[in-house]
């Protein structure tokens, strides 16, 4: 009996400590599945680009807003920090960042920023241009084209615009200038701080009107002063002083002088000093550029100025193949649906050519062509209105399929046709394994246009010994 009372006492306290086991660990809940957001970048139709000298730079960081409606006050999440590691491609910079879709398939908006601030009260981002040091740090860049997404949507591609204005001042010593050490470049007048509501996209509240120094560097030999100002309507006599220890160097911006949104300004100065009272700056030539040259005439000032032309540079087509999975079965040119421009005729004359992506070099939705090897291939795209354009040239992504620590290759094995006709294509060597499907962007410049245009992409069996993938086909004219 005593044995009995024993074991039935053992098992009251075992079956108590049993009890306060289960009390003390509760079964965790299972979170829902989610689907986190991913990003991909470009600026103004040229894939995976940046303000700074075209390239997004490891660590650069963008804000994103998470929203639905017009406006940011419905914002389903503010400000979350996303980083580059150089790609164009943004992950959340920590876990708690992360955006996801809203699990009930509804659709969200995107606005997103460069550069990334911690803190953008009222969601108005502070504009301050005084500091002109890291030109990548005030280069104010924005998105608001990603729309209506969702939890099954592949990649939100963010395609940035450039907010403000860039000046850039090539400068050269010419007569009675013996050298450009010390050189120090000053723009007067112009204002320096701003309000960008990134709900609406506006810049407003221009205020703090100073003298700007520029950034002067050397770059490629040549001595370089750059300064991202705000837009403004009227830039006519604004003055901009080059200083050397010997002197002052005096440039009288002319009339009619303008900054815009998203473009840049260069200009080629000689720095003078024939012995006269006062040293003079010649403007040798100008351009009006969207981040890329345009010719737009030479002039001299501090004498009589003549305003010269100007002529602007325009993204005049662009064809990224489309996003999205592409089927086992790699469809055919003709039989393809998801091209950006619908509108046209997409053709193979010996029906080889295909659709693809490169899901083993984490690019699993970015649709190329592939163009097979010892094969002849092609790809024409028809229809193409480049009427009215002049100075027109084509840009156009490459990659070979090439293998081997010792095999070498040139991508312009992959030749062009403009309206049936060869042109010439730029070389670009490849080396061994490094160089296997490793984007390179080629250019071809003074292309002869019709009305209605055909531009060709064809590989002969001959000569593409490892395949070729071609992808970002852009056409930029001035009109």
């Amino acid at each position: 009996m005593k044995n009995q009372n024993i074991l039935f006492a053992t098992a009251i306290t075992l079956f108590v400590m049993s009890s306060s086991c289960k009390k003390d660990n509760p079964t965790e809940p299972t979170a829902p599945e989610t689907t986190a957001v991913k990003f991909s970048s470009s600026i103004n139709g040229q894939i995976k680009t940046k303000a700074l000298n075209d390239t997004w730079e490891a660590n650069d960081a963008i804000g994103v807003f998470m929203k639905t409606g017009t406006g940011l006050s419905n914002a389903i999440a503010a400000n979350k920090n996303y980083n580059t590691t150089g790609t164009g491609e943004f992950k959340a910079s920590s876990t708690d960042q992360t955006l996801y879709y809203p699990e009930n398939g509804s659709t969200v908006d995107f606005v997103a920023y460069y550069p990334f601030k911690q803190s953008v009260a009222n969601n108005i981002y502070s504009v301050d241009l005084n500091n002109q040091n890291t030109q990548s740090a005030i280069d104010l860049m924005y998105s608001n084209n990603a729309t209506g997404l969702s939890k099954t949507s592949t990649v939100a591609n963010l395609v940035f615009t450039h907010q403000l204005s860039k000046i850039e001042f090539t400068v050269k010593n010419g007569t009675g200038v013996s050298d450009l050490n010390g050189l120090t470049t000053t723009v007067a007048g112009l204002n320096t701080k701003a309000d960008f509501d990134l709900a609406t996209g506006i810049l407003s509240n221009q205020s703090q009107m100073n003298d700007v120094t520029a950034k002067t560097a050397i770059r490629n030999t040549a001595v370089v002063s750059e300064v991202i100002v705000l837009p403004v309507a009227d830039a006519s006599g604004k003055q901009v002083t080059f200083s050397l220890p010997a002197g002052k160097f005096k440039l009288t911006l002319p009339a009619n002088t303008k900054f815009e949104q998203g473009k840049k300004y260069a200009y080629e100065i000689e720095l003078k000093n024939g012995g006269t009272a006062t040293p003079v700056a010649v403007a040798l030539s100008a351009t009006i550029t969207n981040w890329t040259n345009v010719p737009s005439g030479s002039y001299t000032v501090d004498q009589d100025v003549v305003t010269p032309p100007v002529a602007t540079e325009t993204i005049v087509y662009t064809e990224t193949f489309g996003t999205g999975t592409i089927p086992s079965t790699k469809p055919k040119i003709g039989t393809y649906t998801n091209y950006d421009n619908k509108g046209l005729t997409f053709s193979d004359t010996y029906g080889i050519a295909d659709l693809r992506t490169i899901s083993s070099y984490g690019d699993g939705t970015n649709a190329h062509v592939w163009l097979p090897a010892t094969k002849d291939a092609s790809i024409a795209i028809s229809g193409i209105n480049l009427s009215g354009y002049t100075k027109l040239k084509i840009k156009y992504d490459l990659a070979a399929n090439i293998t081997g620590s010792t095999a070498t290759g040139n991508l312009n094995i992959i030749k062009v046709k403009v309206n049936g006709v060869d042109v010439a294509v730029s070389s670009q060597p490849i080396a061994g394994t490094p160089d296997q499907n490793k984007f390179y962007t080629l250019e071809m410049a003074d292309i002869a246009a019709l009305a209605n245009n055909t531009i060709e992409f064809y590989g002969t069996a001959a000569t593409n010994t490892y395949g070729i993938r071609l992808d970002n086909v852009v056409i930029i004219g001035v009109k």
